[in-house]
């Protein structure tokens, strides 16, 4: 049998189309594990659509070889939607969510980290007597107060102390001052849960608070609402007001009330305002993980301008400074140092040195550090007001 040159073009072309379809089958096939992989969706449904996909572009093929191009033309258009529903689904959560989950690692807390060359951690020639020696605490805290501790470390001991400083979010650091795996913490106070989590376990906590901080509210910088009463604060976060033209008519919108994730130092403060006032489900969609990922949801101008978030002011306007959101004030008085020491702003927290067991030498000396004046110096000069009180432990229930 005579073989045409024009035969083996035919040939040479189909073994080419077929190639091509099956090396693009495999193509989006690689795509969609990637999807899948790094979707936040129920993975699986999406491979159960990756899957259908593929079956119809083969099918789709199967038709054209056979001839019946209306049906291949139906299947390839049905292909081409599934596709760009399966690619826009998760860069649109990507795009409105999930991007935001990835600014927390921009804190970079580790710059207040101690001894460091160029540490912004503070330093403060402490007495002698306040000198930790030999077994060094473990030290843990929240991400917010890693600066205040950091620097009591880098005044008061050895380089090599540094290895006993760790941070992490306010639900974490508790669970490892339970689980024994260190000595103190430096944090807000328990919530009611994580109280009876300590109870339960036949702990009795002591928590000697050592300095003053505001808790504070923020918004949009071009939302024109520049102060809420408390009752404003209740309202929002029962869903009982959930437009901000109730407040202000000069601003229209959803409000949307961004929380914390449970057992976190601001939302356990937040429970504390709202007292026995039922607390609005948190919009799923928006509640990120991290203080730095609320902060910057807040302030982006596409996605957020009818937000509120909250958190502790020197967390916002320092270790995360951000120049598209504003600190509203509380029932005409704003978040200011000197109101957090005149006690005028109605929201104040104490952050404090929390222990489970029995305090060693070293872990008593740092706490009673703090209420020297070169402690006293250390907590303005990072930035949180100080309590010029002698230390003594709080009864082991949350502050209210």
């Amino acid at each position: 049998m005579k073989v045409t040159t024009r035969q083996v073009l035919r040939w040479g072309w189909i073994l080419i189309r077929e190639l091509f379809f099956l090396v693009g089958g495999f193509y989006l096939w690689v795509i969609g594990s990637l999807i899948i992989a790094f979707s936040f969706h129920s993975q699986g449904v999406m491979i159960f659509a990756w899957a259908l996909l593929l079956a119809l572009l083969y099918a789709a093929h199967l038709f054209n070889l056979k001839g019946k191009k209306r049906i291949r033309k139906g299947l390839l258009f049905v292909s081409v939607g599934a596709v760009a529903v399966l690619v826009a689904m998760p860069m649109w959560r990507w795009y409105t969510v999930e991007r935001y989950r990835q600014l927390r690692d921009t804190i970079q807390w580790w710059h207040y980290a101690p001894f460091k060359a160029g540490t912004r951690a503070k330093w403060v020639q402490a007495e002698p007597q306040f000198y930790l020696r030999g077994e060094m605490p473990r030290i843990h805290g929240a991400y917010a107060l890693y600066p205040l501790y950091a620097g009591a470390v880098q005044s008061l001991c050895e380089p090599a102390a540094s290895f006993f400083v760790e941070t992490g979010g306010s639900d974490r650091t508790f669970e490892a001052l339970i689980a024994n795996k260190v000595d103190l913490i430096f944090s807000a106070p328990p919530s009611v849960a994580q109280a009876q989590k300590i109870q339960a376990q036949g702990l009795t906590y002591e928590m000697t608070p050592i300095a003053l901080e505001a808790f504070v509210f923020f918004v949009h910088r071009e939302n024109p609402v520049d102060n809420l009463t408390q009752a404003n604060i209740r309202d929002i976060y029962s869903g009982k007001v959930t437009r901000w033209e109730e407040i202000n008519p000069a601003w229209q919108g959803a409000i949307k009330p961004f929380q914390r994730n449970e057992g976190s130092g601001s939302q356990s403060r937040l429970q504390r305002i709202m007292g026995d006032i039922p607390i609005m489900p948190p919009l799923r969609e928006d509640r990120l993980g991290g203080m730095g990922g609320i902060i910057n949801d807040v302030a982006d101008n596409r996605n957020h301008r009818e937000a509120i978030g909250f958190s502790f002011r020197y967390f916002t306007v320092e270790m995360f400074k951000n120049g598209d959101i504003k600190l509203i004030a509380i029932d005409g008085v704003a978040p200011t140092a000197e109101n957090i020491r005149n006690g005028t702003y109605p929201f104040i927290s104490q952050f404090g040195v929390i222990t489970v067991h029995p305090r060693s030498e070293n872990t008593q000396k740092l706490i009673n550090f703090f209420f020297s004046d070169a402690g006293r110096e250390l907590i303005e000069k990072t930035g949180y007001v100080s309590l010029p009180i002698t230390p003594s432990p709080t009864p082991s229930h949350p502050t209210p």
